[in-house]
């Protein structure tokens, strides 16, 4: 598998765990404000894949040091990061919910929404 392929994988892996998984809530105290407040800031962990394994290869999305979701095992490391894209597609799935009532069909196939477009694409038309 060439190298474009692998890092293609991985994009798209990393895109799916994105919008799968939750933002972290971290806490600091506040070092200007002297009642020491607690400071929340909504933000994503550092999000990466790692391939792990010896005679098997296990693909891992990491959020942070801890992970998040894992691929089957396979015998090639290029197998392990497939198999994790398809874990994430198959999450996607699950959770993704489904175009609502502004529903259009795609005449060679699919559905969009059609409140999401931009109303001056549509004035163009």
């Amino acid at each position: 598998m060439s190298a474009d392929n692998m890092s293609s994988l991985r994009t798209q892996a990393l895109a799916n765990a994105r919008m799968l998984l939750k933002p972290a809530t971290t806490r600091n105290i506040a070092s200007v404000d002297t009642s020491a407040t607690l400071v929340e800031n909504d933000g994503h962990s550092p999000l990466d894949i790692v391939i792990f394994g010896n005679s098997e290869f296990t693909a891992a999305v990491m959020k942070g040091l801890t992970p998040a979701i894992e691929g089957e095992t396979a015998p090639t490391p290029e197998l392990a990061m497939r198999k994790l894209l398809i874990a994430t597609c198959e999450l996607l799935q699950m959770f993704m919910p489904k175009v609502g009532s502004h529903q259009r069909n795609i005449h060679g196939g699919g559905v969009f929404d059609e409140s999401l477009i931009s109303s001056d694409l549509i004035k163009a038309t």
